[in-house]
Order: structure tokens, then C-alpha cells, then sequence
């Protein structure tokens, strides 16, 4: 699909990119972090590997990023939002909404539809968990064309960040309103004597990984490294993209939607804004929670964790793609 839209929407609308806010899945420290952590384990364990995907970005022709394999992490968001057509045709691949209260993995990814020809050209309507294994079989593919495994791999450097980011992973229908809260992007909180809310998702996207490891993604990178003790490796060195994100969805009912849902709103009737300033139409009337320092507590330790397992299961996605 990208390829039919064509390669030079890349180069398309950059302003749009940038004076929108919407939510992505870490924001781009959180992404930039991952990507930072995969590299510092396949500087140690897999050079070869290293080194060929540092030839792949070389090769890349397109401005939206920097080439560096922090910043193409960021890549697909900045894709997504450089028009229309390339939200369009992506946009639903960033996440898998898994169902609050019932765990559907193939309802969450439209059924699991067939990709006929290559990933890029793939339905609009897939998950996060498909397109990882659609763009890991292709970056491992020496005989599709380079442009095609280019994006495989900026598109995985930024999709398995994505679905260890728990919001990505779960979607709840409020049973008061029966709105879907859309990841969480249509539930409000306060901390600590706010009085103006923010999404539920954002506040994972971005607050959360300034609270839990600094701005500085070099110092927060190595912060996170750290959390790759023998025991933690050993632990969370295993299973498909499928299986990490049911883990981001349990992780999500354990952790992220616990001492926010489960008690009583301040409001319920607030309007979030959307991309053009006007109220989001995707959510109506939100309730909208206050939070304590307890659930802060808890949460940056879960986000240091997530960042983690993300840093060191994008490696083994490379190793294996690229034969390392």
C-alpha cells in the first residue's frame, strides 16, 4: 500500500507532521530509547548484524528523520502523519486493540488478513502484531527489493517499540457511556492538584518516560540497560509479537487502567480537542480521574520494564532477521 501511494509522500507534508499532537506509542523519546538499547546489544553480541542495518539506513533516501537508528525509530510516526493517505493506509498498524473485556487476538487484527505481495502493500486494516512478523520476513528476505526491506526495517524498529507501549495493546468500552475510550486516548486524569486533564494515553506516551528514566534519551537508554540483569534477559528473551502483546495487555489491566477506572470520576463530561482544535468526535463526553503518587510508583517501574523487554526483543528481531 505504501508503495502504490508512493514513496515521495514521505517528502510530502512535514509541516502537518509537526503541528499535530496526536498520541504515539512512547513518543519519540521513549522510541529513540528502545532503538538505543537494540543497538547497544548488537554492538556487544551481534556486529555483523549491526552493521548491516546501519548499510540499510545508509542507503535510505527519504528526509523525515535523521538516519541515524534512534531517530528512523521515529519514523513511522512521522510517515503517518506526513499526509493523509499515508495515515490512512498505516495508521491502524501501530497498535492492536484487544478488548477489554475479552481478549480477542483475531478480532483485534481484523482477522488476520492475508498479505498478497509485499508488507508495505498490505491491507489497511492489520495490527501492530502481524505487521512485525510481515516486515521481520521481509527484512530477512535478500531477494525483494532493498527499498522494500529499508522500510521493513524502520518500520520494525518502531512497531515492536509500539507494542510493548501497554495502551497499544487494549482498548475498554466505558459500561456507564458504552464509548470506547480508543486505547486511552478518551479517558482523562489529574496528578496532583491539576485542574486541566490529559489522556490517559498520552500520559503513557511521554509524561511517564520523562518521569521514569529523564529527557536525555542517551542517559535514559543506559538507565533502561541496566534493567537487563542476567534474570530479567533470561525472563523476557522469549516469544512472538503476539505473545508480547497480550503481556502489554495484562500489563494494561494489572497496572495502567487499575486506580483510574476503578474509582469514581471528577468529571464526566469533559471534551478532549482534536487535530483540528475541534472536540474529538471519537470520544464524547470523557470521564476524566484523579491519580495519586502510588500509581506514579508503580507505573515508572512498569515503563522502564516495558522500555527494556522493547530494547532487547527489537535485537532479537534483527538477529534473526539478518542472520546474526
Amino acid at each position: 500500500m505504501i508503495r502504490r501511494l508512493g514513496l515521495g509522500l514521505m517528502m510530502g507534508s512535514v509541516a502537518l507532521a509537526l503541528g499535530c499532537t496526536p498520541s504515539f506509542g512512547w513518543g519519540n523519546d521513549g522510541h529513540e530509547i528502545v532503538a538505543l538499547v537494540a543497538e547497544s546489544i548488537l554492538k556487544k553480541e551481534s556486529p555483523d548484524a549491526l552493521a548491516q542495518v546501519r548499510a540499510l539506513l545508509k542507503k535510505d533516501k527519504d528526509d523525515l528523520t535523521d538516519r541515524d537508528i534512534a531517530s528512523r525509530a521515529t519514523w513511522a510516526d512521522a510517515f503517518r502523519e506526513s499526509s493523509p493517505e499515508a495515515r490512512n493506509a498505516t495508521r491502524q498498524w501501530h497498535f492492536v486493540d484487544i478488548d477489554f473485556q475479552k481478549a480477542d487476538m483475531e478480532a483485534a487484527c481484523f482477522g488476520n488478513p492475508r498479505v498478497e505481495g509485499l508488507p508495505s502493500e498490505g491491507p489497511a486494516d492489520d495490527c501492530v502484531v502481524n505487521k512485525i512478523e510481515e516486515f521481520k520476513a521481509a527484512l530477512a528476505n535478500s531477494e525483494i527489493p532493498v527499498k522494500e526491506r529499508i522500510l521493513a526495517l524502520k518500520f520494525l524498529l518502531h512497531f515492536v517499540g509500539d507494542v510493548h507501549q501497554p495502551l497499544h495493546a487494549i482498548t475498554r468500552v466505558d459500561p456507564d457511556t458504552n464509548q470506547d475510550d480508543h486505547g486511552g486516548n478518551c479517558v482523562g486524569i489529574l496528578r496532583g492538584h491539576a485542574t486541566v486533564p490529559v489522556r490517559l494515553h498520552s500520559y503513557w506516551d511521554t509524561t511517564l518516560v520523562h518521569r521514569a528514566v529523564g529527557k536525555d534519551v542517551d542517559i535514559a537508554a543506559d538507565t533502561v540497560f541496566q534493567r537487563l540483569t542476567p534474570a530479567n534477559i533470561k525472563k523476557w528473551d522469549k516469544g512472538s509479537a503476539a505473545d508480547w502483546a497480550k503481556e502489554s495487555y495484562d500489563v494494561a489491566k494489572s497496572t495502567v487502567y487499575a486506580g483510574v477506572v476503578d474509582q469514581e470520576p471528577e468529571q464526566s463530561d469533559f471534551m478532549f480537542r482534536g487535530r483540528d482544535g475541534k472536540p474529538d468526535q471519537r470520544c464524547g463526553p470523557s470521564n476524566v480521574y484523579r491519580i495519586d503518587t502510588a500509581y506514579d510508583d508503580r507505573a515508572v517501574n512498569v515503563v522502564t520494564e516495558q522500555l527494556a523487554k522493547a530494547g532487547l526483543r527489537l535485537a532479537r528481531t534483527l538477529q534473526e532477521a539478518l542472520g546474526d
